[in-house]
């Protein structure tokens, strides 16, 4: 099917489903509602100012990318109680869980390992992991109740924030301390021995506010598997007025989980059973300057760090008769430290002309013997420079330039630009073209991880190395992103609804892949080992990658306090290789009707998700795709204000009420398992919450 065929059923199949079921949450349209029959009060009657396109507030309708905005109401509307949920109401974002403590998340893919594209964001500090991955494996150091909004950039945003914004930006902004006041405690507890318990509290005392979280959660997990949870989390924020043009915040946070991990009877067990713990820090300051409405100075660091222990011994399995009965201790344990410095300065030198420029300088360092075999405490370092313009060219016509300038310590200076074109016709309509191209650094993992294995001192063939796991490529280029988009947004502001339409062409070189690797073959006994487990590094694709679809976002209010938010992804991924290209599910659609009737709440999501050929491990010989699925979450929630203005609300939240369902492989079980039947299902999971505000 050629792509203009394609394109044409794809659109008028997201058109149709548009128009029978609609939402409205990240209202694009005027400053003001042209219809006066519509209440002032409504959501829809101002357009949302971002944040996160350009790094310069702008209304929704004047950003170059496709936006989707969730907000502190939505959030609490639906019960969730994690970000993976949350970000599965996102057009175009694939989320699935292994099992219940890890999360897979990717913005199209293409990735069959853990997705490395997606820039995450708290206040503008990076939980992007140092050591893999871009979305934080063990945790999420924030409390739900926190956020004031969290804003998804739908496509590459490397041109204001670099590498990890290979594909987009989810940038989480939290609550002001001046915006609230008092205290909280909530308690909750359901299926599988989940159960919760956090306290909020807020104050101010002159130019001073102060917000104290502090959480702990237990599960276990999902039914069956190596699965529990044990968090205890505490967060500070305080903010600071210094002057009518001058304001200091400061963040901090802790976070110690205890989590199980693993399956029972891998091969050479190497996955076993085991826990795992991960304690995380962080210290963040920020000042901003703001000389006037025009023109403000920002300038922030902040510290981060990780250290997780994960021990095991693998054992010569199958080839116990061979070698004997050999225990190999394994110690996959690391400690990341990150330092990151930033100066941004937006400013408007005349009308219609705005620009947003700035510096950063990153180091991050690693610390894991084991996975750095004879390489002590590999660190990067990276420094960038960025600018943004926006220019009126007339009142209907907007352009937007932007670039970053980056590098690496073990690269050249990469540039990364953008131009966009706006073409406002009214107060209701924006369209929107444009280019961006991004690169993806492979980090201090792809090139220099280097693991061997060794014979045990106290065995016959103590000494000897048994396998070479992950094989070093200091080589290994960035893979670079060619994105190509042509958007539609429209208000109607009879229906206090908006419709945002994504039409995207991504073009992928030097895809980063875990590829098996040649390693040298020091003895028979290596030889034998590497037959069943052969070494990999990451390395790049030959070919190029293709992406291309289209992303629907349509909500509106059809009724008095009722809204309807319809989330709706088809694509298209083409590569030489088959894993590559079914890495990315064709389709995915969402419904999420959400209901206030007086002191009730309830809110309910139907979420439908393709086939998709993703997971974790490495396993060259296996294929294995897991099937389409279909899930349901539901939340109903009363409200009760009692004598003294104190408020109680009770909640009862289930996930994944259409019973059991695989969302993610993890390909050496599934091969273990037989690879027919799907291995690792989530189960339904109801919760009641009770919370009290003082």
């Amino acid at each position: 099917m050629s792509f203009c065929l394609y394109f044409r059923t794809v659109a008028a199949a997201s058109i149709a489903a548009c128009s029978s079921i609609a939402a409205a949450q990240s209202g694009i349209g005027p400053e003001t509602s042209p219809d006066p029959q519509i209440p002032e009060s409504s959501y829809f009657d101002s357009l949302p100012v971002v944040l996160t396109v350009s790094r310069m507030p702008r209304p929704q309708n004047e950003v170059p990318a496709a936006l989707t905005v969730l907000d502190r109401e939505t959030i609490r509307a639906t019960g969730y109680r994690s970000l993976d949920r949350l970000l599965r109401l996102v057009p175009g974002m694939l989320v699935a869980k292994e099992r219940g403590s890890e999360q897979w998340v990717s913005y199209h893919g293409p990735n069959r390992d853990t997705p490395q594209e997606l820039q995450i964001l708290i206040d503008g500090r990076s939980v992007s992991a140092a050591y893999f991955g871009s979305f934080g494996r063990n945790s999420f150091p924030l409390a739900i109740e926190d956020i004031e909004r969290i804003e998804v950039v739908r496509g590459t945003d490397a041109a204001s924030y670099g590498t990890n914004a290979y594909m987009g930006v989810v940038n989480i902004i939290t609550r002001h301390t001046a915006e609230e006041s008092g205290a909280t405690v909530s308690v909750a507890g359901g299926t599988g021995e989940y159960s919760e318990v956090s306290g909020r509290f807020v104050t101010r005392s002159g130019p001073l506010g102060l917000r104290i979280t502090a959480q702990h959660l237990r599960d276990e997990g999902v039914h069956d598997l190596n699965d529990s949870r044990d968090r205890h989390r505490a967060t500070l924020r305080s903010d600071l007025q210094l002057s009518e043009h001058d304001e200091l915040t400061f963040l901090a946070g802790l976070t110690d989980i205890a989590r199980g991990t693993g399956y029972p009877n891998t091969p050479f067990n190497s996955h076993p059973e085991r826990d795992m713990d991960t304690r995380e820090h962080f210290g963040h300051l920020r000042w901003r300057h703001a000389v006037s409405p025009d023109e403000e100075f920002l300038l922030s660091g902040y510290y981060a760090y990780e250290r997780t222990s994960n021990e095991w011994a693998v054992n010569t399995g199958p080839l116990q008769a061979i070698l004997g009965p050999v225990s190999i201790p394994v110690n996959d344990s690391f400690t990341t430290r990150r330092q990151n410095l930033e100066f941004q300065h937006n400013l408007s030198p005349r009308q219609g002309l705005r620009l947003s420029w700035g510096a950063e300088w990153r180091r991050d360092q690693v610390h894991a013997p084991f996975i750095f075999f004879d390489r002590s405490d590999p660190s990067e370092e990276s420094r960038r420079v960025y600018a943004n313009i926006e220019w009126r060219a007339a009142p209907q016509w907007q352009w937007n330039f932007g670039a970053m300038a980056e590098r690496f310590q073990h690269d050249q200076t990469r540039l990364s630009p953008r131009v966009f074109l706006n073409w406002l016709p009214n107060e209701t309509e924006t369209w929107r073209a444009g280019y961006a191209r991004a690169w993806r650094n492979p980090g201090v993992f792809g090139r220099h991880s280097d693991v061997r294995i060794f014979a045990p001192a106290g065995t016959p063939i103590a000494g000897l190395l048994l396998q070479h796991r992950f094989v070093p490529n200091p080589g290994i280029d960035p893979a670079r992103l060619d994105s190509f988009e042509i958007g539609h947004a429209r208000r109607f502001p009879a229906l206090q609804g908006s419709l945002d339409v994504r039409v995207f062409h991504e073009r992928i070189g030097d895809q980063l892949v875990r590829e098996q690797a040649d390693a040298p073959i020091e003895n028979p006994f290596q030889a034998l080992v590497q037959r069943f487990l052969p070494p990999s590094q990451w390395g790049n694709s030959p070919g190029t990658v293709q992406i291309e679809g289209i992303e629907t976002q349509f909500d509106f209010k059809p009724w008095n306090h009722g809204t309807l938010l319809l989330r709706h992804t088809m694509m298209r991924l083409r590569a030489d290789d088959d894993g590559t290209a079914d890495s990315a599910a064709p389709y995915s659609a969402s419904v999420t009707w959400l209901q206030r009737m007086g002191a009730w709440q309830s809110a309910l999501t139907l979420l439908r998700v393709g086939p998709v050929r993703a997971g974790n491990g490495f396993t060259p010989s296996f294929q294995y795709t897991v099937p389409d699925y279909t899930t349901l979450d539901a939340s109903i929630a009363r409200e009760f204000r009692l004598d003294g203005g104190q408020t109680l609300e009770v909640r009862l939240t289930g996930l994944n009420l259409l019973g059991r369902h695989q969302e993610l492989a993890n390909f050496p079980v599934q091969q273990a398992s037989g690879g027919d039947d799907p291995v690792n299902r989530l189960e339904p999971i109801v919760m009641l919450s009770v919370s009290a505000s003082f």
